[in-house]
């Protein structure tokens, strides 16, 4: 390179001289600063830009070289040898764990090269600049670290993808992760990643689609990927909800039924799956269907979050349901939802009496905001408003944290 600048100078001055010899009277330059005048040829005016041009060059390009010797022998003093560099790592990254971020990423970055694993301190350095709320040098970070490893792409596209993420700009981090699959398609990091961003914006289909991968993979336990198929099985099952919202009415309870048919049979049988098409089916008038569902559920297998939804039902033959959870009530007694629920389906049979009762029973069991406000809402209409602004209160009390310790005026002031 220097060769080549020195040549090419070498041939500017030579053209130079030899058309000042070939047309020596080509012309001139006058220059004028205030007063004073200058006048010379064209071929020394232009030789003297040259020559300053080429001074000013030579200049910066001592004060660079300078500069970054400088800073060569600072690592080197600072630094020095490869272990020492290590060492200095190695306190970096408990600064890093410290919450220092600031110390953290200089002395990450400043050892990123002299150390046997870079990557681990680019990607520390760019997290603890993401949690200084300095984005855009998390961002430099990373794609400086992807410039010179190209062959760490995925984890640095991982951490790219979750820095978009924390950033809210998830159809970026989408595409980063989706690139990074055609790459890697059988890598767990980045289907795990995926997840979390399907699970986040609750996107079930294309949760679903990934599923086979997070199970053939092994991404997650096997407790987990349980749970992730009963997110997307419950997902999909609000979807189909949300269809047949728009549909005639008569024909919700197959667009449902349909749905449902495509859930695995050892996923129909759990509590949160289960759930989800009761409150599709209830959502879309389905009452009936819904009380087959939950009390053959409820019947095999008990589950106190299936049992708030069998006490909204709207059926037809409600002293039947009652009748249901009564028997329940043999076997789970001290059960506060099962209570609550025979409380409400004692209102819609009108029995006004009774679901009061059950309702106090549920609160003396377990003390529950939601239970409270039903009783409070039943008192009032029964004419008792001192009565149901006691409960309000004691619901407002369940609800609200501790108040701190303060002044408060005498009664009657």
């Amino acid at each position: 390179m220097k060769k080549l600048i020195v040549f090419i100078v070498v041939v500017i001055l030579l053209t130079l001289w030899g058309f000042g010899l070939i047309l020596p009277d080509a012309g001139y330059v006058l220059v004028i600063l205030g007063t004073k005048t200058v006048e010379t040829s064209l071929w020394f005016a232009c030789f003297t830009v040259l020559i300053v041009a080429l001074l000013w060059w030579l200049t910066t390009r001592f004060l660079l070289v300078s500069w970054s010797l400088a800073q060569r022998l600072t690592d080197f003093f600072v630094f020095g040898t490869t272990e020492r560099a290590s060492k200095r790592a190695a306190s970096g990254l408990i600064d890093f764990l410290s919450g220092d971020w600031v110390q953290a990423r200089k002395k990450l970055l400043r050892t990123a090269t002299k150390v046997e694993t870079p990557l681990v301190n680019y990607l520390a350095a760019a997290r603890a600049s993401a949690e200084m709320g300095d984005q855009e040098e998390a961002v430099r970070i990373l794609n400086e670290a992807q410039k010179k490893y190209t062959h760490f792409a995925v984890p640095i596209g991982v951490a790219q993808a979750k820095l978009e993420i924390n950033n809210g700009r998830f159809e970026q981090a989408k595409i980063i992760l989706l690139t990074l699959q055609q790459k890697a398609p059988k890598n767990p990091i980045v289907i795990n990643s995926l997840r979390e961003l399907y699970e986040a914006r609750q996107d079930w289909l294309a949760l679903g689609g990934i599923f086979p991968l997070i199970k053939k993979y092994k991404v997650c336990s096997v407790a987990e990927t349980s749970a992730i198929e009963s997110s997307v099985m419950a997902g999909q099952l609000s979807l189909a909800s949300t269809t047949a919202q728009h549909a005639a009415v008569a024909d919700r309870v197959n667009i449902l039924r349909k749905a449902w048919g495509k859930v695995p049979a050892y996923q129909q049988r759990s509590p949160r799956v289960v759930a989800a098409y009761a409150k599709a089916l209830i959502d879309n008038l389905q009452d009936h269907e819904a009380e087959v569902v939950l009390r053959k559920t409820l019947g095999k297998s008990w589950d106190e979050s299936l049992v708030d939804l069998y006490g909204i039902l709207r059926v037809v033959d409600i002293a039947d349901a009652i009748r249901n959870a009564e028997t329940w009530l043999k076997y789970y007694p001290q059960s506060a939802p099962l209570l609550r629920a025979l409380g409400r389906l004692n209102l819609r049979n009108h029995l006004w009496g009774i679901a009061r009762d059950y309702f106090q029973r549920s609160l003396a069991v377990q003390k529950n905001a939601e239970t409270y406000a039903e009783l409070a809402r039943l008192l009032n209409n029964l004419g008792d408003a001192q009565k149901s602004m006691e409960v309000y209160q004691a619901a407002l009390q369940l609800s609200v944290a501790s108040l701190p310790d303060l002044p408060q005026p005498t009664k009657g002031y």
